[in-house]
């Protein structure tokens, strides 16, 4: 796709689906692809939710855990609105019409950061701190549903991050304001979990790096808290200097441009 074939207006915003006559052959098929991918992942990713949801209802999840456990956790949080994200996505590159336009709202550089940095929390809080790869405790299948929630999305995340041409921009700004649910998730997860217990008697905390009783002082606690807090601020400015890297290295200029120069906005504006 060229400047002239979207008209100024157009290009300024990236591509959009309020012009499909002015879609090149390559650029349909390649939304045909993104769109088809979405839909079968995200099809597949409810299954896997919905079967390890049923566990919890049926009581045969092992050790026994109340039915609110399962959102509960930011692991299943997290892959729930990727779910929802990727049918919008799908609908957005399949479909037409007034539908589809609307779904394009949400298919956007804002979006496809902030769940990339979450499922990029969920790998590497998994593989660095809950099970750390480095002392041979990690294991990327331990069933068949933990492969899909903790490892494959995060993948499918980074690779639709890098390859799609977003609309809108992104800065630090970005990444602070997706970080405002983080925050708040481990608040609400230290009043819960300092007022409610497992069957087993245990507090009720999803995970033993946020449980302040787990610590020898609260100096510590809250240290390790911000060191995390730090470290997913950094993951979110490399994720966007990749993007724009990738962007400048690997993107062909008919296919819509992408949103650093369709904005107008630099590397280091937007980083």
């Amino acid at each position: 796709m060229t400047r002239a074939a979207v008209g100024p207006s157009s290009y300024r915003l990236g591509m959009t689906n309020d012009v499909p006559a002015g879609w090149s052959l390559a650029e349909r098929r390649t939304r045909m692809v993104f769109g088809l991918i979405s839909a079968i992942y995200a099809f597949y990713l409810f299954l896997t939710l919905y079967s390890d949801f049923a566990q919890y209802l049926n009581g045969t999840v092992d050790p026994p855990a109340p039915a609110w456990q399962f959102i509960y956790y930011f692991t299943n949080q997290s892959n729930i609105l990727v779910m929802i994200w990727l049918v919008i996505f799908a609908v957005a590159n399949l479909g037409s019409g007034s539908l589809a336009a609307k779904a394009q709202r949400a298919v956007n550089m804002t979006m496809a950061l902030g769940l990339t940095i979450y499922m990029a929390v969920v790998f590497l809080i998994v593989s660095c701190v809950n099970q750390p790869f480095y002392t041979g405790a990690f294991e990327p299948v331990p069933t068949g549903s933990g492969l899909y929630v903790h490892v494959i999305t995060p993948i499918m995340m980074l690779m639709f991050f890098l390859l799609y041409p977003w609309r809108g921009r992104a800065s630090w700004r970005t990444v602070l304001a997706w970080m405002g649910y983080l925050i708040f998730y481990v608040v609400l997860v230290n009043i819960v979990g300092s007022q409610t217990y497992w069957y087993d008697g245990t507090r009720a905390y999803p995970y033993d790096f946020i449980n302040p009783f787990n610590y020898s002082n609260v100096f510590m606690y809250i240290l390790t808290i911000l060191g995390l807090a730090v470290a997913v601020f950094v993951l979110g400015l490399g994720l966007l200097r990749a993007k724009q890297r990738f962007d400048v290295s690997y993107r062909p200029d008919h296919w819509g441009q992408t949103f650093w120069s369709a904005t107008g906005e630099t590397g280091d504006n937007a980083c």
